[in-house]
């Protein structure tokens, strides 16, 4: 399943036709990667994005620990993640860093195509099932899994993005 995500991700990036359409950092970083710490970190290692302002645990034994990072992807998007992590739970919230690229908003836009490659790489990525809900103010997916729950957010439409942000929670051990 991976391959296939792979698959979908690089047709996202192969699409022409969107100055700067946040879906496949977000699918990248957020939703294949971001359900731990450990993913997240091993991502920096081999050069998918980097990390500012990394989090730094007060007391390592104490529950539970949090707290926040800034993931800078090859595009230049920026994402802001907060997380709490327990024994058994972990909780994460990314979002897109709107603010650093409000100079830059009218660039987010994101063609058809790459549009319903990210709605096939949240298919792809296997993590449980879809399901989406579409409003006039943008979209979101819910996506249930054994162990893991992940609501994303796309506000706006895809000729005027304004925002994305990933909700995950994960039950480390069943």
């Amino acid at each position: 399943m991976r391959f296939l995500a792979a698959l979908v991700m690089a047709t996202l990036l192969g699409v022409e036709g969107a100055d700067a359409c946040p879906l496949n950092d977000t699918l990248k970083l957020c939703v294949l990667n971001g359900r731990s710490l450990a993913a997240l970190h091993s991502g920096i290692d081999r050069g998918d994005w980097t990390v500012e302002a990394p989090s730094s645990l007060v007391s390592p034994t104490s529950e539970p620990r949090g707290g926040s990072e800034v993931y800078t992807m090859p595009s230049g998007l920026r994402f802001a993640m907060f997380y709490q992590e327990y024994r058994s739970f972990f909780s994460a919230t990314y979002a897109l860093d709107y603010l650093a690229i409000l100079n830059r908003a009218q660039e987010l836009r994101c063609s058809n195509a790459e549009l319903e490659a990210f709605e096939n790489g949240l298919s792809a990525a296997a993590l449980g099932s879809v399901t989406k809900d579409r409003k006039e103010s943008g979209t979101a997916y819910l996506i249930e899994g054994q162990n893991t729950w992940m609501r994303v957010v796309v506000v706006g439409d895809q000729k005027d993005l304004l925002n994305a942000w990933v909700e995950t929670s994960v039950l480390k051990r069943p």
